[in-house]
């Protein structure tokens, strides 16, 4: 934790600081030297957008008693066996010691030396140990076929006996493929299920016990890498990261939003250790609108004997009997617009009330659309010591959603060449055009990217990683982060400051640039340290207040 002693430390003038690179057995824990010497050029970053988190190089002038050590050989401090610790001191000028702040752990990726007596110069450029996952260093599967199964059933039966949690399997492939026993892994799962998402979040979980279940079989082929499976597994949910931190601690957690995060450092702090200010939107990625295509739904059951009165879809589906099954994937081609609250009967086994995946409430009028194929997933819940059991809308055969950013006002009537008439930038106006039902705003009255002021920019993602994704609500939660990305982390900025070794990313700090007339809040999403010149660089992401309204 960052404290008022370490702030003033770095506010002393003139600075003194050092370099310190401990050389550690491939342990991680056993130090086997100090490469000593006179530190010609070094950096190192910190890049919150990277599954590498922190990559560190320098160029050293070994000592003369150190030389023969800092060779590139077996019996060398430099080899592939070996890591390093990085740290960095800044002198207390009224004690005339050095306080350490970690920097990381890294494994060596490239190394060069030259020994002649006019330079006698050695050159290290190192990654985080997640070099080790990725197949930089290490990290590749050989088997044929590596399985990640959803569930384990009962050989003689069929049954199933659990069904297995996403943590779990990260944890078991994190230790058991990758070696690594130092880990923070926190849930993975449905948005609604956690304490910052929902205040009903314990009652959330109990009535939807796979909340953190892995949703379908996972397989991966011979030559993949673990970090591949590791994120795989992660993704199978949005705002995920995976990083190993500055005390080589491997993190799994949702990305930090910030909104409740105290002010790290202050815009007097700020304004003290400023150099120079760059303002940077780079107008090639700004978007305002994303639309996610995800997977193809594969229904276990197909019908289109499906009728509708007194707001109950009464279906016929053969081979489906007895009663609702767990677990189930329906696709019923809707014969008529839903009422609000519908209900759904198969096969006369008792009606059931329709809920979106999403919100965990029963759908509202006009989402079923006629003629239109939609997938249902029968669950079941507890209570009162009763199995009740619903269908969860997926959505439609291809899971769809669009997130827009608006600053919360719409325009005159719109026609469309069939007709339709609705107000501009109206949900429904975005519903029309793209014909998606999932349609999401992000109401910032501030932002500079709003369609208002821009008009429609659209970023469409479809294919790869979002393949896995498997239904509407999740498609919807994926364009949002994705729009989030496309229209704030455009609007940046780049500081320099004077060297501050703690800074890390996802925090937040108080600064008055250049153009505004008052402090406002950002927040750091990479950094960059210059031994050399004593400098840190900071890319800043502008922080908005998040807005919950709907158009």
């Amino acid at each position: 934790m960052i404290t008022a002693k370490d702030l003033k430390l770095i506010l002393q003038k003139p600075q003194h600081f050092l370099l310190k690179i401990e050389v550690l057995k491939d342990d991680g824990k056993t130090i086997l030297d100090t490469l000593k010497g006179t530190v010609v050029g070094g950096t190192s970053s910190i890049d919150s957008s990277s599954s590498v988190r922190r990559i560190f190089s320098a160029s050293v002038i070994p000592t003369l008693y150190d030389r023969n050590d800092a060779r590139i050989a077996e019996d060398g401090l430099i080899w592939l066996n070996k890591e390093i610790r990085l740290s960095v001191g800044i002198m207390d000028i009224r004690t005339k010691e050095y306080i350490y702040y970690p920097i990381g752990y890294y494994v060596y990726t490239n190394t060069s030396g030259s020994y002649d007596a006019a330079t006698n110069q050695i050159s290290i450029t190192c990654s985080d140990y997640m070099s080790k996952l990725d197949g930089t260093k290490n990290g590749q599967i050989g088997a044929l076929t590596t399985k990640i199964p959803a569930y384990e059933e009962n050989e003689e039966t069929g049954e199933v006996i659990k069904y297995n949690i996403i943590r779990e399997a990260i944890v078991t492939v994190l230790m058991q493929l990758g070696g690594i026993s130092n880990y923070m892994v926190d849930d993975v799962g449905e948005y609604k299920a956690f304490p910052q998402n929902n205040n009903n979040w314990q009652q959330y979980r109990n009535e939807n016990p796979l909340w953190n279940t892995i949703p379908y079989d996972l397989e991966f082929s011979s030559g993949c890498t673990v970090l591949s499976i590791l994120e795989k597994l992660r993704d199978l949910y949005p705002n995920y990261e995976m990083f190993f931190d500055e005390q080589n601690v491997f993190i799994c957690r949702m990305i930090p939003s910030c909104y409740a995060d105290d002010i790290i450092f202050s815009n007097d702090f700020m304004q003290r250790v400023y150099i120079s200010e760059n303002t940077n939107i780079d107008m090639t990625k700004v978007r305002n609108m994303c639309e996610v295509w995800g997977k193809v739904i594969e229904a276990d059951f197909y019908t289109e004997q499906c009728s509708y009165q007194s707001n109950i879809y009464h279906c016929s589906i053969e081979g489906y009997d007895e009663n609702y099954y767990n677990g189930d994937k329906i696709a019923i081609k809707i014969p008529s617009r839903n009422s609000s609250n519908p209900k759904l009967n198969v096969n006369n086994l008792g009606m059931i009330d329709i809920l979106d995946a999403n919100t965990d409430t029963p759908i509202s009028s006009n989402i079923l659309e006629k003629d239109v194929v939609f997938v249902f997933k029968i669950k079941s819940k507890r209570a009162d010591g009763q199995t009740i059991f619903y269908a969860y809308l997926l959505g439609h055969w291809q899971a769809h959603g669009m997130h827009i950013l608006t600053n919360g006002t719409v325009g005159g009537n719109y026609t469309f060449p069939d007709g339709t008439v609705c107000k501009k930038y109206s949900k429904k106006y975005f519903q029309v055009k793209y014909n998606c039902e999932a349609i999401e705003f992000e109401i910032i009255p501030d932002s500079p990217f709003t369609i208002q002021k821009l008009g429609e920019i659209l970023d469409v993602k479809t294919g790869g990683e979002y393949e896995h994704i498997t239904s509407d609500s999740l498609a919807l939660s994926r364009a949002k982060w994705e729009n989030w990305k496309n229209c704030r982390l455009t609007d940046s900025i780049t500081l320099t400051t004077n060297l501050v070794p703690f800074y890390d990313v996802n925090i937040k700090l108080l600064y008055q640039n250049s153009n505004s007339d008052k402090p406002e809040q950002y927040i750091i999403k990479s950094v960059s340290h210059d031994f050399s010149s004593g400098t840190s660089t900071l890319s800043l992401m502008k922080f908005y207040p998040l807005y919950d309204n709907n158009i």
